[in-house]
């Protein structure tokens, strides 16, 4: 925890907003992180939650603005802050990265990020010091983007040490999705969280454009499972049991990647084919050439395993992740 005092310092209970100023751009605007703090009646921790660190990534943040019209203050103990547009430069660009010239621009790679540093680095700055070090749990909330992905996961820090590493997997699993995954977030906000003491996980799921139905039901699910991790934190009162989940590590993760770029012609493009047991050589899309209109190639499951990635039909470029499992021999069900 930081010894400075947050900017939410002295609220009481209720709902607020302000904006974190960042940098003046070349356009004379300021960039600002939209900050919103919930603070409830009761005495509790501190939730800091971001969203859209990928401009893309829509889903997250439209569930968080139903969640705050929805919670009782009453009956919260502690306090949510929420940076509902961690990235404002990719997003209004409507892409993964942000629009910069120089430095590295994947606002998930630069944590903790330099307000010496290009813009992207000050915006991780900005978010390092007036929401992690205040936090006391923290989540960066990611969903599939404009590529079509299609994802129903909680990621957590392979390389968190001992007690902050089992709470952040006890939280990443009280978020309730059929997949945990021990992850690589190296210059993640998670991993830095991590690295101050306070647990941490991402969570990946939904995507955008997905039409009305299967926002409705990752809506759901993310606000179901921010309500389960609050539960969880003694913010909310209930008790929370995880689900029977399939845990998988690096080693476990087998991805499948077309060489040539085309029209993905996706074998699996519904929520409920996620979690499903592949077996190795069955087909999970082709990739098309829109020209000639020849099947380039087929792309086949490497070994048995549970899908936890995959995309709905169109394009993708050479190399592009298209479909994952989790390798069956490899991977662990937790009760």
């Amino acid at each position: 925890m930081s010894t400075a005092k947050p900017l939410w310092a002295g609220q009481e209970e209720g709902r607020w907003f302000t904006r974190i100023e960042v940098t003046t751009m070349l356009n004379g605007a300021m960039l600002a992180l939209p900050l919103h703090v919930v603070t409830g009646r009761g005495t509790g921790p501190t939730f800091g939650i971001i969203t859209n660190t990928h401009g893309d990534e829509f889903l997250p943040t439209t569930a968080i603005r139903r969640l705050i019209a929805e919670l009782d203050t009453a009956k919260l103990k502690g306090r949510l802050a929420i940076v509902s547009v961690a990235n404002p430069l990719a997003t209004a660009a409507f892409g993964r990265l942000s629009p910069e010239q120089h430095g590295r621009t994947d606002l998930h790679e630069v944590y903790p990020g330099s307000p010496r540093g290009n813009a992207t680095q000050m915006i991780a700055a900005a978010i390092t010091e007036n929401i992690i070090h205040h936090a006391d749990a923290f989540i960066d909330f990611h969903s599939g983007g404009s590529g079509g992905r299609l994802q129903a996961r909680a990621d957590y820090s392979a390389k968190a040490d001992g007690e902050v590493k089992r709470r952040s997997l006890e939280l990443a699993r009280a978020f309730g999705m059929p997949f945990v995954h021990e992850n690589d977030l190296s210059g993640t906000a998670a991993h830095h969280a991590n690295t101050r003491g306070i647990p941490a996980f991402n969570p990946e799921m939904g995507g955008s454009y997905l039409g009305p139905e299967n926002t409705q039901l990752y809506a759901g699910q993310a606000i179901d499972g921010l309500r389960r991790v609050m539960t969880a934190l003694g913010m909310l009162d209930g008790t929370v049991k995880p689900p029977r989940q399939l845990h998988f590590g690096l080693k476990s993760r087998r991805e499948i990647r077309p060489r040539h770029s085309g029209y993905l012609v996706s074998h699996f493009e519904r929520p409920d084919d996620l979690g499903k047991l592949i077996e190795g050589g069955i087909k999970l899309g082709e990739i098309v050439d829109l020209y000639s209109y020849e099947v380039l190639e087929e792309l086949t499951a490497p070994c048995d395993g549970y899908l936890f990635f995959s995309r709905y039909c169109g394009v993708v470029g050479a190399g592009t992740q298209a479909f994952a499992v989790a390798e069956a021999a490899t991977s662990q069900w937790l009760d």
